[in-house]
């Protein structure tokens, strides 16, 4: 009897489901952690981001780049362990000086992201779309407890992906994450920004196999693809990622009938026989 995965690994899982205007096909792929964490999906996501970052500074004329930064002397013991949690409590603060001063009282549209520095305290890249004096940002965040190194500069909306890329490099988000608790965040949005939509439900389900056990089990596969893993490029090897294939039970877990009969609409299901 097959031993059932108790914990979910990166690839361990699958998912499936039928393929849009191709009745009868149905699709399998690996289920990846998208977790920055992960060697194998850190580089893709940071990407991704990156590309959905610049699309919500063009949606929000984010054409402001403001840099943050602590002042080591005014930090306590314990915020001295914990400088994230301390400069996004300061960020908190500044918004409310933000939208009083240039918002007329309404919260401005920002994205942030969150950085270490070589000596262990964490800054801010803050996207802003809004014209603010170097000056009075300086004297704001000094006031409630932040560094002396205060920046803002236009950056043009079409290469926001090109600034953004100076700090979210795989070995700079690395350190981030070797200081950053797990589950604290690296970036921060304004309410009015969603940085990733809700998607719509497509009829696929997790399947609790690894993909190269459902490629054997069907037969003629067709669109196979696979993907580069950091920790295998040193041996020329790629992970199987995707793969398409008229239905298969096995592979499927469930009633291949009941399945098709979801997928189809109804004038296109095949008629009950009364013989």
């Amino acid at each position: 009897m097959q031993q059932t995965k108790k914990f979910f690994a990166c690839g361990g899982y699958s998912v499936s489901g039928p393929l849009k205007g191709q009745p009868g096909k149905f699709g399998f792929a690996c289920l990846f952690c998208g977790s920055y964490r992960c060697n194998r999906c850190r580089k893709p996501k940071l990407k991704k981001v990156r590309k959905r970052i610049s699309e919500i500074a063009a949606e929000h004329k984010l054409t402001r780049m403001a840099t943050l930064t602590l002042d080591p002397k005014k930090l306590s013991a314990a915020d001295r362990k914990r400088t994230d949690r301390y400069i996004r409590e300061l960020w908190r603060l500044m918004r409310v000086y933000l939208s009083r001063r240039w918002g007329k009282g309404k919260s401005l549209p920002f994205v942030g992201v969150l950085e270490f520095q070589g000596n262990g305290n964490a800054h801010l890249h803050i996207l802003l779309g809004q014209y603010i004096p170097r000056a009075w940002l300086k004297r704001a965040w000094q006031s409630i407890g932040g560094g002396q190194h205060v920046d803002i500069r236009f950056v043009d909306v079409h290469r926001v992906a090109a600034y953004l890329s100076k700090y979210l490099t795989g070995d700079k988000v690395e350190h981030t994450l070797r200081l950053l608790p797990r589950r604290a965040r690296i970036f921060t949005t304004a309410r009015c920004i969603v940085l990733w939509p809700k998607k719509e439900k497509s009829g696929w389900r997790l399947r609790r196999a690894d993909i190269g056990e459902l490629l054997d089990a069907v037969e003629n596969p067709s669109n196979v693809k696979f993907v580069a893993v950091e920790d295998l490029k040193a041996f020329g090897l790629e992970l199987l990622s995707y793969f398409e294939s008229p239905p298969c039970e096995t592979a499927m877990g469930r009633d291949v009938i009941a399945e098709l009969r979801k997928a189809l609409p109804f004038w296109q299901m095949p008629k009950k026989s009364f013989a």
